[in-house]
């Protein structure tokens, strides 16, 4: 058995990785990793580091703390007794936080459309599709991206973590659940090209 060669060249990486961002050569013929399940998700969002796709779980993780510096800002905005310094303080992180959250999705949104194209060009390798005439391919396009999906996890999740304590009453926990489920649904569709996300 003949040993993997240790260093590839660029053309060997995933687009929009570098010698310093990936510890770890990934051949071009290498297959695809799946999309994460929404327990890695859910894991990441716990602070477990990702052993796999990292490309997605990496910038979903950092998700909680953005979700929870926007509630916090929120809160204070809310407030009747908040000082003009403090709502001006607490809009700018809240602004802040929400910037970060969208440069978040953009992220992982970049990763999917990265591993879709990847995955299409490597079909097209092996068995090329030529079209026929008046026929269009029947694929649903989603209305929600991976990104967002995973946002609105992190959303659920973060205030979940912030009731813990008040263990009667926790519709976030339900709610996260449902979600989670649906998200795995998506992904399998995706992974199965039966689904888009929006913009590819």
């Amino acid at each position: 058995m003949n040993p993997l060669p240790e260093q590839g060249g660029s053309e060997d990486r995933p687009s929009g990785t570098s010698d310093s961002e990936s510890g770890v050569e990934i051949p071009e013929w290498a297959p695809i990793e799946p999309l994460p399940s929404s327990e890695m998700v859910l894991a990441a969002f716990a602070g477990m580091v990702p052993v796999t796709a990292t490309d997605i779980l990496d910038p979903a993780g950092e998700f909680v703390e953005c979700q929870r510096q926007y509630r916090l800002a929120l809160a204070v905005l809310s407030q009747t007794g908040a000082s003009a310094e403090q709502m001006k303080e607490a809009a700018a992180e809240l602004v802040s936080a929400r910037s970060d959250i969208e440069m978040l999705i953009m992220v992982i949104d970049e990763s999917v459309a990265d591993r879709l194209l990847r995955r299409r060009k490597d079909e097209l390798r092996v068995r090329p599709v030529i079209p026929r005439a008046g026929t269009a391919p029947n694929v649903v396009v989603h209305t929600e991206s991976v990104g967002m999906i995973a946002a609105r996890m992190a959303d659920l999740w973060e205030r979940l973590v912030a009731k813990a304590s008040d263990l009667d009453e926790l519709p976030e926990a339900y709610q996260l659940c449902e979600l989670c489920a649906a998200y795995d649904v998506f992904a399998a569709e995706i992974e199965s090209g039966r689904r888009l996300p929006p913009g590819l």
